[in-house]
């Protein structure tokens, strides 16, 4: 597994395609939730990982709860949030509790990209598997003729 992924944890899939498409040879790197439980799986298993999450009226209370979890136990890890017109006036409370920025429309994925480009360049890299240690210490490429 990759230390670094987007997660997005959004209700419907709203936000993921409009990522998949800014995101094209990066896709697979995109895990969707559809709960913060299922993103806090999601982040345990790729702890640098870049979360998007969605802010509703009905979850702000525990996305609020969330951020300041997550800037606990995954300190390498950052949180963006996706709001509604509902929730527009949440955002400096979303900011104090951990939030690098808020998007209001899928029309931002350009913005998002980039915060993914720039977290995946910033992440560290993961052990390799042992396939690939294995492969990187045969001496067979020293040998080989040309």
């Amino acid at each position: 597994m990759r230390n670094c992924q987007l997660i997005i944890s959004e209700r419907d899939s709203h936000f993921a395609p409009a990522m998949r498409r800014e995101l094209m040879n990066r896709a697979s790197l995109i895990v969707e939730t559809r709960s913060l439980a299922g993103c806090e799986v999601a982040l345990a298993e790729s702890t640098e990982s870049l979360v998007v999450i969605e802010v509703t009226t009905a979850n702000l209370a525990k996305v609020v709860d969330f951020l300041a979890r997550v800037r606990e136990r995954y300190p390498r890890a950052a949180a963006v949030v996706a709001l509604s017109p509902d929730t527009a006036a949440a955002e400096p409370l979303l900011a104090e509790a951990g939030a690098i920025c808020a998007f209001h429309s899928v029309l931002e994925a350009p913005a998002i990209a980039h915060i993914v480009d720039r977290k995946f360049a910033l992440a560290s890299r993961s052990s390799p598997s042992l396939p690939e240690l294995v492969a990187a210490r045969l001496p067979w490429p020293a040998y080989a003729t040309h």
